[in-house]
């Protein structure tokens, strides 16, 4: 009789147990939390690389010519994308800064030489693009500001009537070589490819184009007329010879690469996990 019962209750605590193990097998476990939406709102910071290939125009009296100018350059860019809730479309404003190795030089019968260097270069631009996921088109364009230094060496075929002789000697006014450099001033225009690489790390690739308007550029010694320095040596002053009034300007087409770090602005909401 005991054995009988001791039967029956091992039975009924085992159906007990496996009634329990079938309900909780049977209970659903709750669904993963959705990843995060990717957002391109966010402050960038980031550096570039890349080359640039251009052309300088310099109208002197009747007597204009154009050359090429080209090198690399690098630089560091900052900026604030903002994207719309309800339509992939991405606004932004970035500021950059660019120092160079681009120069360009030619020589001719006229000006004998003239030189170009562009020292550094940046830009203050809005963005506007279209957001595919982590992929982003855009076109960018705005101000652009540019240090860059002329040279011109004239000598007597164009600038002759505008060297001194040598008063003691009669003999030619010796060619003239001047420095001219200024802050220019001006529009860039072009656009890109950018792509979320991983976390929030971005990659670009973009295009740009710089105009730096006509400037002119009057010589301080210009039609000036000083004895000789030294009269000894049998040549003039050199501070009394100078090149006639000119004006100059460039265009530069640019492409680069980058990286940067997105900042979120506002950061994305936590996501609990379990």
């Amino acid at each position: 009789m005991q054995r009988t019962f001791s039967l029956r209750l091992a039975g009924a605590t085992a159906g007990l147990l496996l009634t329990a193990t079938s309900s909780f097998a049977a209970e659903p476990l709750p669904p993963p939390p959705p990843p995060p939406v990717f957002s391109w709102t966010g402050v960038d910071l980031g550096v570039d690389v890349g080359g640039a290939v251009g052309q300088t125009s310099v109208q002197l009296l009747d007597f204009s010519n154009t050359y090429n100018f080209s090198g690399a350059f690098g630089g560091l860019f900052v900026g604030y994308n903002y994207q719309l809730e309800t339509w992939p479309i991405v606004a932004g404003l970035q500021l950059e800064y660019n120092f160079t190795g681009i120069t360009g030089s030619t020589s001719n019968a006229l000006l004998n030489f003239e030189r170009t260097a562009v020292r550094q270069f940046g830009g203050a631009d809005g963005r506007l693009g279209l957001a595919f996921d982590r992929l982003l088109v855009y076109a960018i364009g705005g101000f652009a500001y540019g240090d860059i230094r002329g040279q011109i060496l004239c000598g007597n075929i164009l600038c002759g009537p505008f060297i001194p002789p040598n008063l003691v000697t009669g003999r030619p006014g010796v060619a003239v070589t001047r420095d001219f450099a200024a802050n220019r001033y001006g529009f860039d225009v072009g656009g890109g490819l950018e792509y979320n690489l991983w976390g929030n790390w971005m990659v670009r690739a973009e295009y740009r184009f710089y105009d730096w308007r006509s400037l002119g550029f009057n010589d301080a010694g210009f039609g000036a007329f000083v004895f000789p320095f030294n009269a000894r040596f049998g040549f003039s002053n050199p501070f009394a010879i100078a090149i006639p009034n000119h004006r100059d300007s460039e265009i530069m087409h640019t492409g680069r690469i980058g990286l940067s770090y997105k900042f979120a602005w506002p950061p994305a909401p936590v996501v609990a996990k379990y």
